[in-house]
């Protein structure tokens, strides 16, 4: 270094000059080498940092999985709680299928530092089987034994072997029996624990914002230090609320919002969005007319039924009423999560229907055929049923009436004691290939989901045998079967399945989802997600 000092001090100015001058091209060079470098070989990684805002039209009530239905809190919620599959070291299932042994990770925490143990996990399971609770847990959940075995270890007990238990087994989020261990069931939806939630999921709660007239305008999370997977990219994760479509999309078009999902049509225009994608995820649901043969007497008649469903035209549907989204259904339960492949328009025949009414009438002395369609007060599940009542005038039947209920005030009285004559609603499927909770002939009563009150004892053989099958080609082919037995008898008019819609910034990355049995589910890799990159020499 002394020599080099000693040099530079015999340099004339001009040779000063020069030497500098070379020495920055020199870094120059260096600098745009690696400029190139990067832009040829370089990929672009996530980094931790950034924000994202989900938007919402309508308000959260109750941010605990196990007890809540509203749809925002179940998206809300697979954030804050982790799964019962995140917490596992191993299970093990015994040979008759009847009992699993669940090994828990050491060293659980809740978000507030406490220590999650197998003692939540049974807090849970019994929670969801409270009736009282009316959770949407209690079909996966109801008549499984759970006993503690010691702070880490469970053992479930089934009555019958279940094929898709491990999936209800992953599916499950536990709630902390530290907070709600002391709470009274009918004082749960009291607790303030419900908007400010102790979770184990990617993220925790820090706050949240509302109103002077109570209307909650934010939901603030951030990374749970505590938890036990992957550390999510995202710093803070914004869920924003509105009253309505058209303040989400202002905000959209702001770009205050990066986001928004919703599991129906739209019913508003996002075309002129900038700086946004859509995605279209199928989903495992489907929409049916079911019919409750128990309330009008002309719905035991088979020839009425299947005239009835042959004069639905589900092409139209599809194309007015739901903006051309959805895919024909004419089935219960999926073979495959192809939409392509779940189903088609065959059972339309217009003349068939009509053919079939005129033989009805002539054969009872030209009696009347008035029939009464109940629908959830939504906009594409009226401008369906209107559609549908004109089919059927059109087909021959005499009146159609329409009657609409609240599905958020009204589903006791509707759907608990069945008091409909034909019901248009949609059945989500958390495993695609079983459809007992919707079509076993004991689920006819509450809370069983047999909304045809539909009852074939071949039938529920071939959907038992499903449950206790393990391979899953054999339980496509038993599905095959109960399918064509289910759509001979005529219990309802299959209509459509709908993808999940989901609205986001161009920069959020990450997103895995190729197909939902939940739409809470699309939050399950949220771990994943990022909005921050750097490009790097690979």
């Amino acid at each position: 270094m002394f020599l080099l000092r000693k040099i530079f001090s015999e340099f004339s100015p001009i040779e000063k000059k020069w030497f500098f001058g070379a020495l920055a091209a020199l870094f120059l060079a260096l600098v745009s080498g690696a400029t190139l470098g990067i832009k040829e070989k370089g990929v672009i990684i996530p980094i931790a940092g950034g924000s994202y805002r989900e938007g919402f039209i309508g308000q959260p009530i109750a941010l605990n999985p196990i007890t809540s239905n509203n749809p925002i809190d179940q998206e809300m919620s697979s954030v804050v709680f982790g799964r019962l599959s995140e917490f596992i070291a191993a299970y093990e299932a015994s040979p008759d299928g009847l009992t699993y042994s669940i090994k828990l990770k050491e060293k659980l925490k809740w978000s507030d530092g406490q220590p999650l143990t197998s003692d939540d996990v049974i807090f849970t399971i019994r929670t969801a089987q409270n009736q009282q609770i009316n959770s949407p847990y209690l079909k996966s959940w109801q008549g499984i034994g759970a006993e503690r075995g010691s702070e880490i270890q469970i053992k479930l007990t089934l009555p019958t072997p279940y094929a898709f238990f491990g999936k209800n087994i992953e599916n499950l989020p536990v709630i902390p029996k530290h907070i709600f261990g002391s709470i009274p069931i009918e004082n749960f939806r009291l607790s303030d624990y419900n908007l400010e939630p102790v979770g184990s999921g990617p993220y925790q709660y820090s706050d949240f914002t509302k109103r002077k007239d109570g209307f909650i305008t934010q939901f603030h999370f951030i990374p749970n230090p505590n938890y036990i997977g992957s550390k999510p990219y995202i710093k803070n994760i914004y869920f924003i609320f509105f009253e309505n479509a058209n303040d989400l999309v202002q905000a959209m078009e702001l770009h205050k919002v990066n986001g928004f999902g919703s599991a129906v049509p739209l019913g508003f225009d996002v075309s002129g969005l900038k700086g946004f994608k859509t995605d279209k995820v199928p989903m495992s649901d489907y929409y049916a007319v079911f019919f409750n043969q128990n309330s009008n007497p002309l719905l035991k008649d088979a020839g009425i039924r299947s005239a009835l469903i042959a004069s639905i035209d589900k092409n139209e549907i599809i194309e007015k009423a739901l903006g051309g989204d959805g895919v024909p259904v004419d089935n219960p339960g999926f073979i495959s999560y192809d939409p392509a492949s779940f189903g088609d328009n065959s059972s339309f025949n217009k003349d068939s229907a009509v053919q079939t009414i005129a033989a009805f009438k002539a054969r009872n002395k030209n009696e009347a055929i008035n029939i009464a369609l109940t629908v959830p007060d939504a906009d594409f599940l009226k401008k369906t049923a209107e559609i549908i009542k004109n089919d059927w005038l059109a087909a021959g039947v005499d009146q159609v009436n329409i009657i609409t209920f609240n599905p958020s005030e009204s589903t006791d009285a509707t759907i608990k004691s069945r008091d409909y004559e034909m019901l248009i609603f949609g059945n989500i499927l958390e495993n695609p290939t079983d459809i007992f909770p919707f079509w076993h002939s004991s689920q006819k009563i509450y809370p069983g989901f047999n909304l045809a009150l539909y009852q074939n004892s071949k039938t529920d053989g071939i959907i038992e045998s499903v449950r206790q099958t393990e391979e899953e080609a054999k339980q496509k082919d038993l599905l095959s079967q109960a399918q064509k037995i289910i759509a001979n008898d005529a219990p309802a008019a299959f209509l459509f399945s709908l993808p999940y819609t989901y609205i986001h910034s161009n920069d959020l990355g990450g997103l895995t989802e190729n197909f939902l049995t939940n739409p809470a589910n699309r939050f399950m890799n949220i771990s994943d997600w990022y909005v921050a990159t750097v490009k790097v020499i690979k």
